[in-house]
């Protein structure tokens, strides 16, 4: 899986860097197809957003959280994933 971590309007400091790709890693338990995922960091206004952007073929998923503390916005953006991809692979599995 092909992990992207990009900032919008500041520099994004390592520990967070590495936070957020430990968090996506966590998402191959639920498909081991996911080919690429970007994570999106931006801060205005004091609200920081955190966009996850999931691929794997035939399917994407987005998921975009704003909160006042950036690992907080990750963290949720992450259990909004989490909640698209179980009822996404409990659809699949109902039709097999």
């Amino acid at each position: 899986m092909i992990i992207e971590v990009t900032a919008r309007h500041f520099n994004v400091p390592d520990y967070i860097r590495d936070y957020a790709e430990q968090e996506v890693q966590k998402l191959k338990k639920f498909n081991d197809r996911i080919t690429r995922c970007q994570v999106l960091l931006s801060h205005e206004h004091n609200q920081h957003t955190a966009e996850l952007n999931l691929s794997f073929p035939g399917q994407r998923f987005h998921s975009k959280v704003s909160t006042e503390n950036l690992t907080k916005s990750i963290d949720t953006a992450m259990i909004k994933m989490e909640h698209r991809l179980r009822k996404y692979m409990g659809k699949l599995q109902k039709h097999c």
